[in-house]
């Protein structure tokens, strides 16, 4: 007879709980009783209780043994399979819109052929039995670069939005300022522009300014909208006074609804309705929860129980507030529209980089919305890496694995397409979150890793990114178990090679020929020092003032630095020289000669600015998500050299593709 312990591993291991993880160190670490119950709570199972632990284990072994079909099945598009039956069945196979694509009886086994890419639910009905089988069709891989630039290796500019100084924004950088920005660097040369996740943050979570901790990822931030009256170019100053802009910005969005609901012509008034109805229950939902959250707060957890999900009386409460919201995501999304245009018709193949976050706040729309898939009791995070030595706790919200497959992926599906259709270059951050997540349960037991459905989760990347024409990079970096840069490029998104990062045993960077040719590469990132800070150890000496080093410690880092800076000479052929713009354009001409299909330069390199955008790991100790550009919008034609700019960055590049190495064929359309 088991014991509690072991009936408890019992189901962790059904479930997809890590019974162990090896850290940074290489260490072995062995998830406690406390760990298990708490993350298997947040997959729904009650663990309160030996008998509880029992019977859910029981009920989950019982459903996995009568099943007479998997409960979800990956398929290539185009490929055909068959499926074994315990008896003689009826079947059909009805895609997204309730079209039937194929029906037949089998004796033994169902077989499919020949599906299109994208999303199917298979019915079988049997003597004494029916199943549901949902079927995911993707496409042999997501677009390549070739496919969606016409060019197997580019370059481009990556920057925070937010920082973008200009005549009009008032302060804060808004999409007319991104449309700017990207048409004077695809005049240059550069084949896509990256900025922070442009998630919506809540119009009521007035301290929110940290753009990887959206209220949901599915809509639009509406701090970065163009107002129609010039707001002027606002403070001088270095760092973004959010609470300042908002209070201005929201006056005038205010004032810009009024008059759109009372003069707007009936042009306007029935494209604004034709964009609420396909945008259907979804939209509805988010505005609901955005007029709600003025009234109750930003956290729903705090709002009256008959409130805190949606329904009838959440949307009668909200009343004609959430129309308010509505247009101003309507608005947004012509705005961001107009920003890629901008970009592609200035010579950009790919136009906007936008990244999705890991997930959204615990209290957000995201979470109202879907409560469904939501997993309880946990937030989600990071252990130490070179990220930060302490780890990471980003209060987070995660879907549930088990929850989503149920569910059928549907809000990842719809935060997916809404992003892809703005953008022709998707970065997915935290990747390795596909394969596994870390949670940390809300009780204080240590955190620990939960299995993802990695191949169902790299089939609907792939298949929405081959309905919108998209590149798609992972962010792999951290902990990264054995083949999983394998199973992601494979499904053909790129991954993410950070110069900074990539070091040899004894802590060397490697020589860019080293870097991975599937990927995009950079030598720093939004999370990094910039390359300046780099060089003369800024990040080192936050870290020291933080605590988190003591002087000793950071003695022997600044030691480490200087042998990599050493390093870093003799790799690009740099002398003594301490000039920063030298030292820049001579890394970046380094990274040019590598093999890597992507390279990105941060806009704070290009204009040496020192410190960097955000500091993994801190909140209030270091000025994240506030540093503005030093050189305003206006002048990035003179500021951003475009001359410079394409002599170290050339659009051609005599390598041979990976896709073209691997023989794969086209993403089908």
């Amino acid at each position: 007879m088991m014991s509690a312990d072991v009936k408890l591993r019992a189901l962790a291991r059904e479930c997809g709980v890590y019974l162990e993880f090896r850290n940074l160190a290489g260490q072995k670490l062995e998830a406690e009783p406390p760990t298990l119950r708490a993350l298997l709570g947040g997959l729904g199972y009650p663990t309160a209780t030996d008998a509880e632990i029992s019977e859910a284990l029981a009920e989950r072994q019982a459903v996995r043994h009568g099943r007479k079909l998997p409960e979800e099945l990956v398929l290539e598009a185009g490929s055909s399979t068959s499926i074994a039956v315990p008896t003689r069945c009826d079947w059909s196979i009805v895609s997204e819109n309730g079209d039937e694509v194929q029906t037949g009886t089998g004796s033994t086994a169902i077989s499919i052929a020949d599906l299109p890419v994208g999303y199917f639910l298979l019915h079988a009905a049997g003597e004494g039995w029916s199943e549901d089988l949902f079927l995911l069709s993707p496409p042999t891989r997501a677009p390549s670069l070739s496919e969606a630039a016409g060019t197997n290796r580019c370059w481009g500019v990556c920057g925070a939005l937010y920082g973008l100084r200009s005549r009009t924004n008032g302060g804060l950088g808004n999409y007319s300022d991104l449309g700017v920005a990207a048409a004077a660097l695809g005049r240059s040369g550069a084949q896509f522009f990256g900025i922070n996740p442009i998630h919506a943050l809540g119009w009521a979570a007035q301290d929110t300014i940290s753009p990887y901790s959206p209220t949901h990822r599915g809509f639009f931030n509406t701090d970065h909208l163009s107002a129609a009256s010039d707001l002027g170019s606002g403070p001088r100053e270095e760092l973004i006074d959010y609470k300042g802009f908002r209070a201005m910005h929201r006056a005038v969005l205010e004032t810009e609804y009024a008059v759109f609901a009372q003069k707007s012509s009936d042009a306007e008034q029935t494209a604004f309705r034709t964009y609420c109805e396909l945008s259907g229950q979804a939209l509805s939902d988010f505005a609901t929860f955005e007029a709600l959250s003025e009234k109750h707060g930003e956290a729903f957890q705090r709002w009256p129980k008959a409130l805190q999900t949606p329904g009838r009386q959440a949307q009668a409460e909200a009343g004609e507030r959430a129309t308010f919201h509505k247009w101003m995501q309507w608005r947004a999304e012509e705005q961001i529209g107009a920003a890629q245009q901008s970009a592609t018709s200035s010579g950009m193949q790919l136009g906007l980089y936008l990244d999705l976050a890991v997930g959204p706040r615990r209290g957000g729309a995201e979470v109202w919305t879907n409560g469904k898939t939501i997993a309880e009791g946990i937030s989600i995070g990071a252990p130490p890496d070179h990220l930060s030595p302490k780890g990471q706790s980003w209060d987070l919200a995660a879907h549930a694995p088990n929850k989503l497959s149920a569910n059928h992926y549907q809000p990842l599906r719809s935060m997916l397409g809404s992003l892809m259709n703005k953008c022709g270059l998707l970065r997915i951050d935290h990747a390795l979150g596909l394969l596994r997540s870390y949670w940390l349960p809300d009780d204080g037991s240590p955190g620990g890793y939960v299995s993802q459905p990695f191949e169902a989760l790299l089939a609907v990347i792939a298949i929405e990114a081959c309905r919108n024409g998209c590149v798609v990079v992972g962010e792999d970096l951290g902990l990264v178990p054995d083949g999983f840069r394998e199973g992601l490029n494979n499904a053909g998104l790129y991954s993410y090679a950070v110069w900074q990062y990539e070091t040899d045993d004894q802590e060397q960077l490697v020589a860019p020929r080293d870097l991975r040719s599937f990927s995009l590469a950079c030598f720093g990132t939004h999370d990094t020092p910039t390359m300046a800070g780099f060089w003369h150890g800024i990040d080192i000496d936050w870290w020291r003032e933080i605590g988190w080093l003591n002087s000793s410690e950071a003695h022997d880092r600044h030691g480490v630095r200087a042998h990599q800076r050493n390093g870093l000479r003799r790799l690009c052929e740099l002398g003594t020289e301490m000039d920063t713009s030298r030292i820049g354009d001579t890394i970046h001409a380094g990274l040019a000669g590598s093999q890597a299909a992507m390279i990105a330069i941060q806009l704070d390199d290009l204009f040496g600015v020192t410190e960097a955008q955000n500091l993994p790991g801190t909140i209030n100790q270091h000025p994240n998500w506030r540093r503005r550009l030093p050189v305003p919008i206006e002048q990035f034609p003179i500021a951003a050299s475009p001359a410079r700019l394409r002599d170290l960055m050339p659009s051609t590049r005599n390598s041979i593709h990976e896709n073209e190495q691997k023989g794969l064929e086209p993403c089908p359309k």
